[in-house]
């Protein structure tokens, strides 16, 4: 199945602002935004915090940021969320636990993901940018993915490529699991 996307940011930051913080210290670590990026097989984005972790690679929903933003009555802003990749055009939570490419027609480049689990929210959400936001991302914080075959990443119109069954949800669907992991 063949979905057509488009990915608006990449995001890669040297820093957590969450981890060895304390509680609602929002952190000063730079967030830099890539036009592409080169992925490597089990790595995630050169230079990220997360660039050697179990699950290096997060995504998230730009409708979902952006309903986000808009119940909360603040101005869009994807790098408030702290995810890698912001991606329009699908239901991501649809993807955990299945094998997907991205590739950009005007670059013939691609990348294999593998889609492992809920990218769930914290509590630190409410304090970076309203009480609020937390409960508003529950079952739709995004996606953690490894990286299974390498390629270069390129923000603009792409197409995801799934051998998987995908149900045409709408995008701010929440993950309807008894527990999130």
């Amino acid at each position: 199945m063949n979905i057509d996307v488009n990915i608006s940011h990449i995001y890669t930051s040297p820093e957590h602002h969450y981890f060895t913080r304390e509680k609602f210290d929002v952190g000063s670590a730079p967030t830099y935004d890539l036009e592409h990026v080169c992925l490597n097989r089990g790595q995630g984005i050169p230079g990220d915090r997360f660039e050697f972790s179990k699950y290096p690679v997060t995504f998230i929903s730009q409708e979902v940021m952006q309903e986000v933003c808009s119940a909360l009555e603040l101005p869009y802003n994807p790098r408030l969320f702290r995810r890698n990749i912001v991606i329009s055009g699908l239901n991501l939570t649809q993807l955990i636990g299945k094998e997907f490419v991205i590739h950009n027609a005007a670059t013939k480049e691609s990348v294999a993901f593998q889609g492992i689990e809920h990218c769930a929210p914290c509590t630190w959400m409410n304090a970076v940018m309203k009480k609020g936001a937390y409960a508003l991302m529950r079952g739709r914080g995004g996606l953690r993915a490894k990286v299974i075959d390498s390629g270069l990443l390129k923000t603009g119109d792409n197409i995801l490529i799934t051998q998987d069954n995908y149900e045409a949800l709408d995008s701010c669907t929440t993950l309807t699991r008894p527990r999130l992991p």
